[in-house]
């Protein structure tokens, strides 16, 4: 087993990042510790709101979210009951045994691994001590662990886990890169996002920018690189940036045929008669269409990225004729960079995909939940999950239709 520790400033971050796996079906909860009642009658809000009540206690301390994954080799699949058993006597033995904590699983990864989410900050205020969590308390409780449950010991294996993961992330830049149309860098990693990638040309002043060098990199829920990067030029199919910048000009013209039909099946998914914003987002998902949003650096909503993961290519609103303001408004999403109303917004997601399920769930908030595969894509955060992708659609290269293209607006 490999544990590791994250420790971040945004507790609704966290959340929003497991939250929307379980929407989009490659999540669920399996546990949540310290908070009174049974899972299905927690909100988003329900949730949020226990973890904040406790920040606001000591806003001293900044960075007071803890986001743990632990991770199984392949094939070590444990059931529900005993990852739940085992979350909670990790918590216990680190520290957190009596803090609120919820515990998801995720199954978007060829190796086992469960997310863990709580807060540093105590009832009284105080704040647990976060310094060398890992070495002097994860470690220990990890080897303990390891024997009782009788799990392969994490000797020699951390090096076999993250060339694995450096071995997906190599085979989904490759497929992304060669497949799909962008003409750009941000329009790249607006595609990427949605398999939490991202293309990277280095700091200003730094080696990798001096020497026009590119490394991909996965990314966590803050949109923060993590793992190991792999450089452009290690990959087998070099999509290094000189590659791509002769990539975005060919692009420019391949892209021009498909606008319309872009534009078209975009203007379907918002032609919902309820105006409810989360039927858009699951007619959208059905349309294998993702809505990437573009953010300036002070959090400002300046655009959104249109990806279609049919013909796979992207645009930007703008190139479709939609006018930005009026899709935000259609949308509802959050134009500033105060995170309030995303988590309301995703907060009514969650809660309207509950109603029907609530009946059918037992009580206890131990209790192991079925997979919720749910229609919803939950795009709604300070980067919007993107819809699953599968096998390709036509690749949509016939003429384009002459035609007066209208501007369009909802």
């Amino acid at each position: 087993m490999v544990a590791r520790i994250n420790i971040r400033k945004s507790i609704q971050k966290a959340l929003n990042y497991n939250e929307a796996k379980v929407l989009t079906g490659v999540g669920e909860i399996l546990l949540a510790s310290g908070f009174g009642c049974d899972i299905a009658d927690l909100s988003f809000h329900d949730k949020l709101n226990r973890f904040e009540l406790l920040n606001q206690r000591n806003e001293w301390v900044k960075k007071n979210t803890l986001h743990i994954s632990l991770n199984f080799p392949v094939g070590e699949d444990l059931p529900p009951e005993t990852l739940q058993r085992l979350a909670l006597d990790y918590m216990d033995r680190i520290g957190f045994g009596e803090q609120p904590f919820i515990v998801y699983q995720h199954h978007d990864a060829k190796h086992p691994h469960i997310h863990i989410v709580t807060t540093s900050i105590r009832p009284d205020g105080k704040s647990v001590d976060l310094h060398n969590i890992g070495k002097e308390l994860s470690e220990p409780v990890r080897e303990a662990l390891e024997e009782e449950y009788g799990l392969t010991r994490a000797r020699g294996r951390q090096y076999h886990l993250d060339s694995t993961e450096s071995s997906d992330l190599a085979a989904k830049v490759q497929e992304v890169t060669g497949s799909y149309k962008f003409t750009s860098l941000d329009e790249l990693n607006a595609i990427l996002a949605q398999f939490e990638m991202t293309a990277w040309i280095g700091a200003p002043g730094s080696a990798i920018r001096s020497n026009h060098g590119l490394v991909y990199s996965r990314i966590d829920a803050d949109g923060n690189r993590k793992g190991t990067p792999i450089k452009s030029s290690d990959l087998v199919t070099r999509p290094t940036l000189t590659w791509l910048e002769k990539r975005f000009e060919l692009n420019k013209v391949k892209k021009l045929p498909i606008r319309d039909r872009v534009a078209q099946t975009l203007t379907s998914a918002l032609a919902v008669g309820d105006g409810n914003p989360m039927t858009i987002f699951q007619r959208l998902k059905q349309r294998r269409l993702s809505l990437q949003p573009r953010r300036d650096d002070a959090g400002n909503l300046i655009s959104v990225h249109v990806i279609d993961n049919r013909n796979k290519v992207v645009f930007t609103a703008e190139e479709l004729s939609f006018e930005l303001d009026a899709l935000i408004i259609r949308l509802g999403l959050p134009t500033g960079p105060t995170p309030v109303s995303e988590s309301d917004a995703l907060n009514s997601a969650i809660s309207a995909t509950k109603v029907s399920r609530k009946a059918k769930r037992s009580h206890g908030s131990q209790t192991p939940l079925p997979p919720q595969r749910t229609a919803i894509a939950a795009q709604i955060a300070f980067a919007l999950i993107a819809s699953q992708t599968g096998a390709p659609g036509p690749a949509g290269d016939e003429p384009p239709k002459k035609k007066k293209r209208k501007k369009r607006s909802f």
